[in-house]
């Protein structure tokens, strides 16, 4: 029992022994051979424990052991396609990858074979992701009350607040500001005023038209019943009559042309109304205790 675990144990370290390491050797003609390192060529395998291997030129790259004969071109990364400078001198042994310039990105599904723009977040929205170098830029659009008026914005701002005495001119929208307007308060109470002021005289108007008609309709009945009353007793016209001032009647006979009211010129001599002739009196003193004195 014994010899047959010693038995075990002599062919497991034979293969172990004898078997060759994947990443750094190969098997040739029931042999382990050597593999050129990283950054390396192998340019003859004719030694197999010692091959001659050469580095990669400039340009190309061998990132792990090998037993090609050649190396692999790194990535050409032009500046002319908004690609960034390379640093050097460029490793040979690990592969360069290409860098786009900032506003640029490329992915790993192209290799970065090309440098894409990133999208620009138009007025109206916000950059939710900025984009870098291996993805784009993602918007988002402003929500209600708020906006960005510039590209690229990296917030959106609420809209201006109408303080007291002001009130909106011009409502805000995704690209634009609220406008206040100031004053306006003031205009509104000068046109209710002027509202009211029409109001009261078109009241008042219509009040005095209601009353000079009421005074107009009484006054007509008042008529009416005088009326009615001189036709039932006509001697109720007489006091009405008396108060009626009677007209100048002139009631003097003509004069008849005399030698004593003739002029010399044959006019006749008329004399006035209201002058009377002034006979002559005895001029009468007043009596007192001192005529007898």
């Amino acid at each position: 029992m014994r010899t047959f675990y010693t038995l075990c144990i002599v062919v497991t370290l034979v293969y172990l022994v004898s078997s060759c390491e994947e990443e750094t050797h190969y098997e040739k003609n029931g042999k382990c051979c050597k593999k050129c390192g990283p950054g390396k060529r192998m340019m003859m395998n004719d030694d197999c424990m010692d091959p001659r291997c050469q580095d990669c030129s400039e340009g190309e790259y061998q990132s792990g052991y090998t037993t090609e004969t050649k190396c692999k071109p790194q990535p050409s990364c032009d500046t002319n396609l908004n690609f960034l400078p390379q640093i050097t001198p460029i490793p040979k042994d690990i592969l360069s990858v290409c860098k786009c310039k900032p506003g640029y990105f490329c992915t790993q599904d192209d290799d970065c074979s090309v440098c894409r723009p990133h999208k620009v977040c138009s007025a109206g929205q916000k950059i939710l992701k900025a984009g870098s170098p291996v993805s784009d830029t993602v918007c988002e659009n402003c929500q209600i009350g708020t906006f960005s008026i510039n590209n690229s914005a990296t917030t959106c701002e609420k809209w201006t607040t109408c303080d007291s005495g002001y009130e909106e001119k011009t409502p805000g929208t995704s690209t634009s500001d609220r406008i206040c307007e100031k004053g306006t308060p003031s205009n509104r109470g000068a046109i209710l005023g002027a509202v009211f002021g029409v109001l009261s005289l078109i009241v008042t108007a219509i009040i005095i038209m209601f009353f000079l008609k009421k005074k107009k309709h009484l006054t007509w009945l008042q008529n009416k019943l005088k009326r009615t009353q001189l036709k039932e007793d006509p001697s109720v016209a007489e006091p009405f009559n008396a108060q009626q001032p009677e007209e100048d009647v002139d009631n003097t006979a003509p004069v008849s042309p005399t030698s004593s009211n003739v002029t010399e010129n044959g006019n006749i001599l008329v004399q006035e109304d209201g002058k009377q002739s002034v006979l002559s009196s005895t001029e009468t003193r007043p009596f007192s205790e001192n005529t007898f004195l």
